[in-house]
């Protein structure tokens, strides 16, 4: 097929275009358009070509032209050429008398879809792909098949047929009818009620079962009502009552023809409806057909899903009054009354989850061309807004790592020195006690300010941590002791469930201390003005290949759109009264966790406490409590 050779010949483009893309897709690669009749000869007398495609409406010379030129004995390089022609109009007898006399090898009247040329093609070049109840349906000549065994009424109707160019086919049985339908697929079949093994129902049936576009029309005698009632009850489109003359013959043979057209305009036109329905429910994207009163017409799968995460208000008769933030009123009168050709805005959703849409609202014509209907994208965008916020979020963060990498260096050579001189000044044998202990508080308040320099560092990556084996018990065991005036003074329970048999886990112990101080304190901070018992839980498991320290508090919680960005840098929920600070503790702790290859996240409910989990990865070279 890739070398088969062909000529497409038209001055439109726009319409018959899509053929020849669809033809190269098929296969036959080597087809070319041309848009005159000069052009087609000229192909013809350069290179040799397979099969010709022709539109009758060529200016200059005309597809009938050029193929009477081809066919003729001056023109040798094209008498064996199929030709093709192509009518722009639904169905013109005349036309396929023409195409007759000038000896194309078929015509098609409009509509032409890719599929039909595609058919006759593999008819002449690969007849053993064309499918099972395609072979003869466009092959030119039309076809009708008289069975009739009365041999006046076969030869009239042979007459009349003919003439409005149909090839002529016959059966005298039921048998043969069933070959010659199945073989040939002919448009129209006229069926005599007088075969002597017919069965008038049980054949049409078949027929109709074999090739349903065809149409069948059922010959009876004059007084045979009954008869021709059943037939047409079984599926006949039209009867003809002998005796009959031409004229009548002719004109049911027209209906007949404008039946088997229009039976295929639909099939046509209901595979087309198919396919744009699969399609448009097929979308990701929700589609909502409206009319102006927000009645829905239509919406696809996406769109029903979409709907369950927006506000929709409905109306007492069920019309869309309008979803969230978006008016149906102010949709219309933008596309209707100031005549916008498109309405495009944004819906932000928080109820179960934090969810993003855009909606674009367009008119849709009718068939008198008024915009009488309006169709509604929805488009989920909240995985392109997730990735905008990360980007920000990143940037900044960058930014930040900067700024705390310069104010480290900063601040770590005046704390070196703060530090040395307290040195100094303590190794000196005449300094009273009294000054001694201020020099050990300036020690531990400088050891304080380099461990959250450290801290800072660790978020934006800038440290290097100093790992040892560390039983996460001792560090928690010191951290209740240090805290232990304060869980009294605030009237805080204690309740601790410490795992014996913890396994050592390989960190830097003053960072994870960190994380642990964080989270406790926080706890005791969401509990400062609780009316309700205040307890404070701390247990540790053991668990494989994993050691979980869990801290839950009975708090006020933290609620549900807010479990996902604690872990943020910066974030800060200021209307809850015991939200305090710059909102670095937990984003700190989340990267010191992370750069233990561990985890940390949070599980709470509104009004209902918090826990915070911290995982971090069991030292496999020793399982042994210390």
């Amino acid at each position: 097929m890739t070398h088969t050779r062909i000529v497409f010949a038209t001055d439109n483009k726009e319409k018959y275009g899509d053929i020849v893309g669809y033809l190269r897709q098929q296969g036959f690669a080597n087809t070319m358009i041309v848009t005159n009749g000069d052009e087609v000869l000229r192909c013809l007398h350069d290179n040799p070509i397979d099969f010709a495609i022709l539109d009758i409406d060529l200016p200059a010379l005309d597809g009938f032209q050029i193929c009477r030129i081809m066919k003729s004995a001056a023109f040798k390089h094209g008498n064996d050429v199929p030709v093709v022609l192509l009518s722009g109009t639904h169905q013109n007898y005349l036309a396929s008398q023409l195409a007759c006399s000038v000896g194309a090898y078929g015509i098609l009247h409009a509509p032409v879809a890719g599929a039909d040329v595609l058919h006759l093609m593999y008819q002449k070049f690969c007849p053993e792909k064309v499918p099972p109840g395609k072979a003869s349906t466009l092959q030119y000549p039309a076809k009708a098949l008289i069975a009739a065994n009365d041999a006046d009424t076969a030869r009239m109707l042979e007459r009349v047929v003919s003439a409005e160019g149909y090839g002529i086919l016959a059966a005298n049985d039921r048998k043969e009818v069933m070959r010659v339908l199945t073989m040939e697929r002919p448009q129209i079949v006229f069926l005599s009620s007088d075969m002597a093994t017919l069965n008038e129902a049980a054949i049409l049936k078949q027929i109709k079962k074999t090739m349903p576009e065809t149409a069948v029309v059922v010959i009876v005698d004059r007084g045979s009502e009954a008869i021709m009632m059943n037939a047409m009850k079984a599926g006949a489109d039209d009867y003809i009552i002998r005796p009959f003359d031409e004229k009548t013959a002719a004109g049911v043979c027209n209906n007949a023809t404008k039946k088997y057209h229009m039976k295929r305009l639909d099939k046509q036109m209901n595979e087309a409806e198919l396919q744009t329905y699969s399609i448009i429910e097929g979308m990701v994207d929700g589609v909502i057909l409206m009319d102006t009163h927000g009645k829905i017409a239509f919406i696809n799968r996406a769109g029903n899903e979409m709907f369950r995460y927006l506000d929709v208000r409905r109306d007492h008769d069920g019309a869309i009054v309008g979803f969230n933030n978006v008016e149906f009123k102010e949709i219309c009168s933008e596309i209707f009354v100031k005549k916008q050709r498109y309405l495009s805005c944004e819906i932000r959703t928080k109820e179960n989850e934090e969810k993003y849409f855009v909606v674009v609202a367009s008119p849709v014509p009718d068939v008198a061309g008024e915009k009488a209907d309006v169709i509604i994208v929805l488009r989920e965008v909240t995985r392109e807004y997730q990735l905008q916020h990360q980007v920000v979020k990143t940037e900044r963060l960058f930014a930040v790592s900067n700024l705390i990498a310069g104010a480290a260096h900063e601040l770590n050579n005046p704390l070196a020195g703060i530090q040395l001189c307290a040195d100094l000044v303590l190794n000196e044998p005449s300094i009273s006690e009294k000054a001694k202990k201020y020099l050990n508080r300036i020690q531990k308040e400088t050891d304080q300010i380099q461990s959250v320099i450290k801290s800072l560092l660790t978020l934006t990556g800038n440290y290097t941590l100093s790992k040892e084996p560390i039983n996460p018990n001792d560090i928690l065991e010191e951290i209740i002791e240090q805290k232990a005036d304060q869980f009294e003074y605030a009237n805080i329970t204690l309740f601790k469930f410490l795992d014996e048999k913890l396994p050592v886990v390989f960190v830097d112990k003053n960072q994870i201390r960190r994380v642990f101080m964080d989270i406790i304190e926080n706890a005791c901070a969401s509990m400062g003005e609780a009316k309700t018992e205040k307890c404070l839980t701390i247990r540790t498991e053991g668990q494989g290949d994993k050691v979980s320290i869990i801290i839950s508090d009975t708090g006020p919680g933290i609620p549900q759109e807010y479990l996902t960005r604690i872990f943020e840098p910066f974030f800060t929920a200021k209307h809850i009264k015991h939200s305090k600070g710059t909102g670095l503790g937990l984003s700190i702790a989340h990267s010191i966790v992370h750069q233990h290859n561990g985890r940390i996240y949070a599980e709470s409910a509104s009004g209902s406490g918090s826990t915070f989990v911290v995982e971090l990865p069991a030292n496999k070279c020793s399982s042994v409590s210390l």
